[in-house]
């Protein structure tokens, strides 16, 4: 059923390849309450592994608007670019798409709304306008105006895009829901249509039905989260626009209802309180000199109120008889008065010194419109308000929402019409039309007999009316002035960050080269303190060296010398060995080593006896010099022996005077003096 309804949309469409678009294939069988696996498309051919990988990913992601996501499509897209493929055109378009609705989703209006154009341009449609007349691809045409809208900040417009675009895709999901039910049905178990489509709203999440079937069918899976991101768009656009037109607020709270009654608020959609009829279509077509003329006579001799246009039809004041027949065919040939479902135009007699206040609206997608027969009445829109006096023939539009009052010094006969508000489109007419006709007590052939009025108004005048509405509007300046702020409040906040951080980044920088300053001090002065040390070890190694050669001589024999460097090669290979988990060639080494000492012993052994016998002429012939430097040492010793004596007599006398800190320092340089005459006795 889902290919049937496809093929035929793609016939109707002159053949555009969009089917990857909307869906992958026929609903399997298992499209039914707890049946089969869930159904998701094959990535395609032309893909390399990583572009599949990533295809799959999204495919799987149960949230496909989240920041993991948005951020594999731009991935993907790079994988697609480029490819002359067949389908490659329609997967782009499908990736653009998404794109186009994480920024919607983040606010970024200008990459929406490019990312939009580029799908639109892949998609390889032949206009825009053959976009909206077509129920399957309308509400992307409509999304991407709003994102053109919201760049500008023509906030209203972008929330008539956006209403219009929810209701294009409230219609495809009823119709695709509808084609589900019916291929459940043939196989026995499909719960009533009505259950389907009462879980619309939860998009998929919530009740009974939904949350198993949108597995099953991959349109859906793209369409519920489409409609999500629309709803949230419009939700926040609803609660910026309140905070500007205060009144609003009420009127949610008045008119909102989850039933399909009498009563319904349109989200962002506003106006002021008092508006020149200049501004509004109807209003005009109420001024002209052959309506004005034929109402204030047959409304002359008129005492008492009666309705003339009653949800769509005439009113009792419209039969035979009553005298209005001039005025009530005129009001019944315009188009937003015959077809107002919601409104009751009627003629209101205002006493003199008699308040009369007018009905409150049933929804904030109608207009009054005031037209006194005669002069002498006022009227007082919204609390606090001043009177505006209604002269006679020239109508005034009024925003019936608010409280309104009608006062007189005469009797004045005074036509109060309701009509659609020119920026409630012709599409959203009909769906209310069509939903709420049993609240309306319309017939099928009522219905369809005002949606035609609607259809054929829209096709012609719709838009023009509704910029003659925005034109000179100051609540429309008021609201895209606000906007206008917000955003370049947010720039100012964004480029203050910006300052901030690139402030705390420079005095970051010159922290960082402080510290690194301070490190290489360190580093230099570790590098020095090591360099001390090395040269005190081997001034203290050297220093063993003569020690050892005057005390033991033949430990400096060329054969005992090579013996010990043979020793310290062979430990030094072992422990390299061991370093690298060598363990054979250690165990090796360790026998070499075993030998290697036993070498060494031998050699010291010799040379000792060697040396005894008087060998060495090395040794020999430095005879001379170690005794001349043994006499060195023996005077040197002595003077420091001298010294010692003195230092500890000076201890002595300064402890028994109680001088504790000179004696604190001479002991010091008593113990220096004991380790200097160690040394030289060694």
């Amino acid at each position: 059923e889902v290919s049937r309804f496809l093929s035929s949309m793609l016939t109707h469409m002159g053949g555009v390849a969009l089917l990857v678009l909307f869906c992958s294939a026929a609903m399997p069988a298992s499209a039914q309450p707890g049946g089969g696996a869930p159904q998701k498309m094959a990535p395609p051919k032309w893909l390399d592994d990583e572009g599949k990988d990533l295809f799959t990913d999204l495919e799987a992601d149960e949230n496909p608007y989240n920041e993991a996501a948005c951020e594999t499509r731009e991935k993907l897209l790079k994988k697609m670019a480029g490819k002359g493929d067949k389908d490659a055109s329609e997967h782009r378009a499908r990736v653009l798409i998404g794109l186009g609705l994480c920024e919607l989703k983040k606010a970024s209006w200008s990459l929406a709304k490019r990312r939009l154009e580029s799908a639109i341009s892949e998609m390889n449609m032949p206009s825009e306008d053959f976009m909206l007349q077509n129920q399957g691809v309308a509400h992307i045409a409509l999304i991407k105006q709003a994102a053109v809208f919201m760049d500008k900040h023509e906030i209203t417009q972008a929330s008539t895009a956006l209403r219009r675009c929810r209701e294009i895709v409230d219609r495809n999901l009823k119709k695709v829901l509808k084609m589900v039910h019916k291929q459940m049905g043939q196989q026995g178990q499909a719960p009533p249509l009505e259950l389907l489509l009462e879980e619309i709203p939860g998009y998929g999440k919530t009740g009974n039905y939904l949350p198993m079937i949108i597995k099953q069918v991959p349109i859906l899976q793209q369409e519920f989260p489409f409609a999500e991101i629309v709803d949230q768009t419009l939700d926040s656009l609803d609660k910026r626009v309140a905070a500007i037109d205060t009144s609003l607020k009420a009127k949610r709270l008045r008119l909102e209802s989850k039933t399909k009654g009498s009563l319904l608020y349109v989200r962002a959609l506003a106006s002021e309180a008092v508006v020149p009829a200049e501004r509004s279509a109807v209003a005009q077509e109420l001024a002209s000199d052959k309506f004005s003329a034929a109402f204030k006579k047959e409304v002359a001799s008129t005492e008492k109120g009666v309705t003339l246009v009653k949800r769509t039809k005439e009113g009792t004041g419209c039969k035979e008889g009553k005298g209005m027949d001039t005025t009530c065919k005129a009001l019944m040939s315009i188009p937003d008065i015959a077809s107002n479902g919601f409104g009751e135009t009627r003629l209101v007699v205002v006493k003199a010194g008699k308040q009369q206040q007018l009905d409150a609206c049933q929804t904030n997608a109608n207009i009054g419109i005031l037209l006194a027969a005669k002069d002498g009445a006022s009227i007082t829109v919204g609390k606090g308000a001043d009177p505006l006096a209604l002269e006679a023939g020239k109508p005034v539009v009024i925003d019936f929402c608010l409280e309104a009052f009608l006062d007189a010094s005469t009797s004045v006969p005074v036509l109060f019409a309701q009509a659609w508000h020119p920026e409630f489109a012709g599409l959203e007419r009909t769906t209310e039309l069509r939903a709420r006709s049993k609240a309306f007590s319309l017939s099928e052939d009522d219905v369809k007999a005002a949606t035609k009025v609607v259809n054929d108004h829209a096709k012609k005048h719709w838009e023009k009316a509704a910029k003659l509405w925005r034109e000179g509007s100051e609540g429309h300046a008021a609201v895209k002035q606000a906007f206008l702020e917000e955003v370049e409040e947010k720039k100012k906040q964004d480029e203050e960050l910006a300052e901030a951080k690139r402030k705390e980044d420079e005095a970051g920088d010159e922290e960082r080269k402080k510290g690194l300053e301070a490190l290489q001090k360190k580093r230099e002065a570790k590098k020095k303190a090591e360099e001390e040390a090395e040269q005190a070890r081997l001034r203290r190694k050297k220093q063993l060296e003569e020690e050892r050669a005057n005390r033991d001589p033949w430990l400096n024999f060329p054969a005992v010398l090579e013996a010990e460097k043979k020793l310290e090669e062979l430990k030094e290979a072992r422990r390299d060995a061991n370093a690298k988990l060598e363990f054979d060639l250690s165990t090796q080494l360790t026998k070499d080593i075993s030998a290697a000492e036993r070498d060494l012993k031998k050699a010291i052994k010799k040379a000792k006896k060697e040396h005894k016998k008087g060998g060495a002429p090395a040794a020999a012939s430095d005879k001379g010099g170690a005794k001349q430097e043994k006499k060195g040492e023996n005077s040197e010793l002595k003077a420091l022996k001298k010294e010692l004596a003195k230092v500890t007599e000076q201890k002595k006398k300064a402890a028994e005077s109680e001088d504790f800190a000179e004696a604190k320092r001479l002991k010091a340089e008593q113990k220096e003096l004991e380790t200097k005459i160690k040394k030289l006795e060694l």
